[in-house]
């Protein structure tokens, strides 16, 4: 039995979808970013940050 594999178009969603992702990493370019080292407690404040992004995954990826 032979299969067919599906191509599925960009609805108006996906297509609004992809251009927010692009406004964003627009938008992160301008943004100053913030410098770690300027706190007292930069490892722990990475380590935090990851158990977070670990904990709860961002929508993006």
């Amino acid at each position: 039995m032979a299969t067919k594999t599906q191509t599925r178009s960009k609805t108006k969603e996906d297509i609004i979808l992809d251009e927010i992702k692009l406004l964003r990493e627009q938008v992160l370019l301008l943004l100053p970013q913030e410098d770690l080292n300027d706190y007292i407690h930069p490892q722990r404040i990475k380590k935090t940050y990851a158990k977070a992004i670990k904990k709860y995954p961002p929508l993006s990826q």
